[in-house]
């Protein structure tokens, strides 16, 4: 089985090809969080960019590689959202026709994004995998290609800038929580970050109602669910990508599982904090250190010093700020 995981001199150069599209995005110390968790508490706010999301860093690696080649003249790739509009994003940017599937019922302000980005759409399937399974049933022109965002390795070099930005930014850090969906995101950055700073503990989040990379870091092995009913799409995985947990395996300390409400709760918090409400996957890092310092006052005392909270999105349809809203009264 190929490695996703990064070398040194690859992550440089991704991190060269992202600097022509974003600077390198903000890291904050949060009080207020700070104050909540007996931490000092960062969080690296990657919504910070043109599409909302880490996922520009995975999609411009990608395509400045694939647009050399003179044989390609279209790709394809399946979304819950913001991987479509980040390659919709980056395909503009180089030139190269892009088709996007994406699930019945996905979140409306991220396929807003890849409709303006100009990229081709279609619903298809009632989530991610299924969407996947029925493009790929089709078959491919010549010169088409399809491209599965947790098995690129180019992508996956695009989020291990993300570490080289915290390993300036905030050396020393002792726990970084990320969350997971089909892993592109924690392999590439726990790659990057553990080869600058060891010590670091990684700690990966997933939604109890798709928690198929989560089952599969405690079973050792790619372990699949039936469904992944969260309202998180950024997490909404229910395949594991053999590759990816290989990865996750390697580099990954912890998995914690998230329950729905506690992720709106997140949410709430975080734009009440900051002024941004971010996606269910955004506030998935914070919902999980949240947790984690609950549960240290019943069983195990919290011993981490400084954490860095992963904001991943901040795509949110108006349904969902409705939806999230209503927590409140």
């Amino acid at each position: 089985m190929a490695t996703l995981r990064p070398s040194p001199e690859r992550s440089l150069a991704a991190l060269n090809e992202v600097r022509r599209w974003v600077p390198p995005t903000p890291l904050t110390l949060e009080n207020e969080l700070s104050h909540l968790l007996g931490a000092e508490v960062y969080v690296k706010h990657e919504y910070e960019s043109p599409v909302r999301s880490f996922k520009i860093r995975g999609a411009v690696n990608l395509v400045a590689d694939l647009v050399t080649d003179p044989g390609i003249a279209r790709l394809y790739t399946v979304s819950t959202g913001n991987h479509g509009a980040a390659m919709a994003y980056a395909c503009r940017q180089y030139g190269m026709a892009l088709t996007v599937v994406a699930p019945v019922g996905a979140d409306e302000s991220k396929l807003a994004l890849i409709r303006e980005f100009g990229a081709d759409l279609e619903l298809l399937g009632r989530d991610l995998d299924e969407g996947k399974e029925l493009l790929l049933e089709r078959g491919f022109e010549a010169g088409h290609l399809f491209i599965e965002d947790g098995k690129s390795a180019r992508i996956v070099e695009g989020t291990s800038t993300i570490g080289l930005e915290l390993a300036d930014q905030q050396p020393g850090l002792e726990a970084v929580f990320v969350p997971v969906g089909n892993g592109a995101l924690i392999g590439g950055l726990a790659s990057s970050l553990k080869a600058a700073n060891p010590a670091v503990q990684i700690i990966g989040v997933q939604s109890e109602e798709a928690p198929c990379m989560a089952l599969s870091f405690a079973n050792g092995r790619p372990t699949d669910t039936a469904t992944a009913e969260t309202f998180a799409g950024g997490m909404a995985v229910r395949v594991a990508i053999p590759e990816a947990v290989e990865l996750m395996l390697e580099v990954v300390d912890r998995m914690v599982l998230v329950s729905e409400i506690e992720l709106k709760r997140a949410m709430l918090l975080f734009q009440r904090v900051t002024g941004t409400l971010p996606e269910g996957a955004g506030a998935a890092a914070l919902a999980a250190a949240l947790k984690l310092r609950q549960q240290s006052k019943e069983d195990e005392p919290w011993s981490l010093g400084s954490v860095c909270l992963i904001a991943t999105g901040a795509n949110v349809d108006s349904k969902l700020i409705r939806e999230v809203e209503s927590l409140l009264r």
